[in-house]
């Protein structure tokens, strides 16, 4: 399944047009901000809304397919 553009418009305002990870402002980068799977794809994820956040190509490269998380 492929994300649709209305899907992407309503993460991106639900983001507040921030990386859900590091809140970067979209509009201050030079990379257009992809769409990371909280559990990935090759872990059984889906493209469904709340499966999905805006994230900045850094974040998005550095998270891989990890899900597990240190909450300070």
């Amino acid at each position: 399944m492929t994300i649709n553009q209305a899907l992407r418009q309503r993460i991106r305002r639900r983001a507040r047009f921030l990386c859900e990870y590091c809140h970067s402002s979209e509009e201050a980068s030079a990379a257009l901000f992809t769409f990371d799977h909280l559990l990935p794809q090759s872990l059984g994820g889906t493209d469904e809304e709340e499966n999905l956040a805006l994230a900045c190509h850094r974040c998005n490269g550095r998270r891989y397919h990890f899900v597990d998380g240190i909450d300070i």
